[in-house]
């Protein structure tokens, strides 16, 4: 029965969470190189984070006699959106510091035109401008990302993590 436990949490989540994160990052690259929107591109990350981490989940109960409780499903799937998300900002950093350098400013404008379509003007553009500046260097890229993926990451694995735990039949309460 030992030798079935063979896939640790560590082990799942860092094999799930490396194919997350390059994936995430080639939507990013299909979106940028295309000039497709943006939320296209956060809807299919979020399916393809959720799809990796039921894949990861069904991974570790097969080593684990088809137990997971929801605690480790909680921290596999956090641990796969930290790893995903790291390995995502760093080929960004990459990207936008050093291959496309003007990515963002190409994104600053497109975010310029998306507030004045909205009806921003004067100083309550220019407000948004420098906020939006600030976010769109490479430094202000990685950081929002680094955030908005864990958080979102963590959140997912929450609600993934309750569907598939599976409890010890075994267990004496």
């Amino acid at each position: 029965m030992e030798e079935q436990r063979t896939s640790s949490i560590g082990k799942v989540a860092t094999k799930y969470g490396l194919i997350q994160g390059v994936l995430a990052f080639l939507l990013f690259l299909v979106s940028a190189l295309t000039g497709m929107k943006q939320n296209w591109l956060s809807v299919v990350s979020l399916v393809l984070l959720i799809v990796l981490m039921v894949l990861a989940h069904r991974e570790f109960k097969k080593g684990h006699e088809g137990v997971m409780t929801y605690g480790q499903g909680l921290g596999s799937g956090t641990l796969l959106s930290v790893i995903s998300t790291v390995l995502t900002c760093v080929l960004l950093y990459i990207y936008v510091n050093f291959v496309n350098t003007g990515y963002p400013a190409a994104a600053l404008k497109i975010q310029q035109q998306a507030l004045e379509q909205r009806g921003l003007t004067g100083a309550q553009l220019d407000q948004a401008m420098t906020f939006t500046g600030a976010m769109l260097t490479p430094t202000g890229i990685v950081v929002s990302t680094l955030i908005t993926g864990v958080v979102v990451g963590f959140v997912v694995a929450l609600i993934v993590s309750a569907f598939t735990r599976v409890s010890d039949p075994r267990a004496v309460i």
